[in-house]
């Protein structure tokens, strides 16, 4: 079984001509090549793009690298 995107979901939606739940509303985009970006596929249960990879290993080196200079 393959994951709908969320244009594909949202098209399903219009064709069926169901409602979204009231306060409900449509996913914001992803932040691609962003840490926030890695975090929302993550909560999307997505694989992270390569921007969005490489936005957070650069943000835990960052993060490592600041604790190891806060321990010297």
């Amino acid at each position: 079984m393959q994951d709908l995107t969320d244009e594909q979901l949202d098209d399903l939606i219009k064709a069926i001509g169901l409602k979204r739940p009231r306060g409900g509303s449509q996913r914001k985009p992803i932040a691609h090549g962003t840490y926030r970006g890695a975090r929302q596929h993550r909560y999307r249960n997505e694989p992270l793009c390569q921007d969005c990879r490489t936005a957070e290993n650069a943000y835990q080196n960052a993060q490592y690298a600041a604790r190891k200079a806060a321990n010297r």
